[in-house]
């Protein structure tokens, strides 16, 4: 029988007296009352399907609202803000009523005390970046909260078990990387591949891995931490935007199934002297998973983002269309309406799941990781350096058929009898769709281990579909910040909602003390 590898072994021990350690607790739990969790779980409901994100990205939004509404809004020395932002967040339905131990209060305002003290430091700085500074470490420190709160002990079990694995059998070729930066970028890579950080828990893992002792500093500490911070953030920010990043990346997105097979294996306490029928169980689970959470991703990403943004458009394109172009078509805003949701109908019904040869190679990888008697190397080819000439004409090329293909989709649908409003508004909402499908696509493909077939006809179709691609890719980084109903909830309606649920909170508290009197 093969023997288990030594990085397999100690994820096993890991995770085993992770399991020991989440035994019973009889410490005090924080309690929220039912019915005023109830109404706030409602909003946040309502909330999720307006400003749609993926489920590890709702708690942290919660956290950050709550966190920096508090801040702004009370007294700067910061106390009283962890009992109840972390109340705030139960009542969400973000973390468990009665499964919160009393004790993380504590650790949730040294941790607040301690951000209110860098971002003072920020703040009476005189750097030029000090905004931008701020509200890095801001998102920074709701990671910092929300860990302390959850700790992602899996993440942490799995991505340094991988990263023990790659670095040990990892060879570059046609470059010298130092063994830090080597580190770094690896750490960053498997952070984003195998657990699709956003950008602050991006930054705050990286930084937690480039300085761990960061957020347990006493008030020295912190005073020379706050005097470095705006280092600290070009030193994070720097690895972040490595010219070198993309192909530590997409080693990783390479590997992505056979590290979450392995994960799935060890953390369902799988027999290991059983593997071939063990490793076949978990990829099929994980295939069946895998599927719903694809149909669910674009499914909610178009009633979001029609919710979110169509308002907005047809606020500007009817008024447009009446009043300075004297032409208003209810059938092409219609159309601008209706087309969208059918066309992510069928991106989602032209992707396909993997094959069932991609069960074999994901076996076959995931046993060449766990047993050490597997020739197991990873390997990263540097590219070779495009001449300025070419790499000129390849830009210009691509620029002309952006133009050229938004130029004769705009006149097509003027031809149709769009007006320039619709046109825009179309554009738009086909982009933002288009894009969306993409990233549905590329989701699809992360069980994967098959390569692709270089098909002319998928080609042409990515050339074609580019600068909507394109397009839509700027729409929502630029609309990320502009979600009109996400800022009237944001400005109107989520503080004086909180202030109401707290006195419903409240209220009902003192409803069943009077009733307790009665004998």
């Amino acid at each position: 029988m093969n023997t288990v590898s030594p990085p397999i072994q100690e994820l096993i021990r890991r995770y085993r007296k992770y399991l020991e350690d989440e035994g019973p607790n009889d410490e005090v739990k924080i309690q929220v009352d039912e019915i005023a969790s109830k109404v706030a779980a409602f909003y946040e409901k309502v909330r999720g399907v307006i400003d749609y994100q993926e489920g590890h990205l709702l708690r942290k939004a919660v956290i950050s609202r709550a966190l920096q509404r508090r801040i702004f809004l009370k007294d700067l020395s910061g106390k009283d803000i962890a009992e109840p932002l972390i109340k705030e967040v139960i009542r969400s339905g973000h973390l468990g009523n009665n499964s919160v131990q009393e004790s993380k209060i504590l650790e949730v305002q040294r941790a607040v005390d301690l951000i209110l003290l860098l971002l003072q430091k920020i703040q009476s700085s005189s750097y030029k970046s000090g905004n931008k500074t701020t509200e890095w470490f801001l998102g920074v420190g709701v990671c910092a909260i929300e860990e302390i709160l959850i700790a992602p002990e899996k993440e942490r079990m799995l991505g340094e078990a991988v990263f023990r694995i790659v670095s040990e059998n990892l060879k570059i070729n046609g470059a010298q990387v130092s063994e830090n930066d080597k580190r770094i970028l690896l750490f960053i890579a498997i952070q984003k591949s195998l657990f699709k950080v956003d950008e602050d828990r991006l930054n705050y893992r990286l930084l937690k891995f480039i300085y761990p002792n960061w957020n347990d500093l006493g008030p020295e500490g912190a005073d020379g931490f706050g005097r470095e911070i705006f280092y600290v953030r070009s030193s994070v920010l720097r690895y972040v935007k490595h010219q070198l990043l993309p192909l530590f990346l997409r080693l990783c997105n390479g590997q992505r199934a056979v590290f979450y097979v392995l994960g799935d294996l060890i953390f369902g306490a799988k027999d290991l002297t059983n593997f071939e029928e063990a490793a076949q169980e978990v990829y099929n689970e994980r295939y069946s998973r895998e599927k719903v959470r694809l149909f669910k991703l674009a499914f909610l990403s178009v009633i979001s983002f029609f919710l979110s943004k169509i308002l907005v458009a047809l606020a500007v394109e009817i008024p447009i269309d009446l009043y300075f172009l004297g032409h208003f078509s209810i059938i092409h805003v219609a159309a601008n309406v209706v087309f969208p949701p059918f066309l992510m109908f069928f991106i989602v019904l032209a992707v396909k799941m993997p094959s069932e040869k991609n069960l074999r190679l994901v076996v076959d990888g995931v046993e060449k990781v766990i047993f050490k008697d597997q020739n197991l190397s990873y390997t990263i080819n540097m590219p070779k350096k495009r001449n300025d000439l070419v790499r000129f004409f390849v830009e210009l090329a691509y620029a002309l058929i952006f133009t050229a293909l938004l130029y004769y989709f705009a006149g097509f649908l003027l031809r149709l009898g769009f007006s320039a409003a619709n046109v825009l508004v179309f554009t738009l909402f086909t982009s933002l769709v288009t894009a969306t499908g993409v990233k549905v696509y590329n989701r699809a493909k992360e069980l994967s281990l098959e390569r692709e077939r270089a098909r002319f006809w998928v080609f042409v179709l990515d050339i074609v579909t580019l600068p909507l691609v394109t397009v839509g890719r700027w729409v929502m980084t630029g609309l990320k910040r502009f979600n009109i109903l996400v800022l009237i909830f944001n400005l109107i309606i989520e503080l004086p909602f909180q202030l109401f649920v707290e006195f419903l909170e409240n209220f009902s508290s003192f409803v069943r003390a009077k009733k307790d009197e009665i004998e």
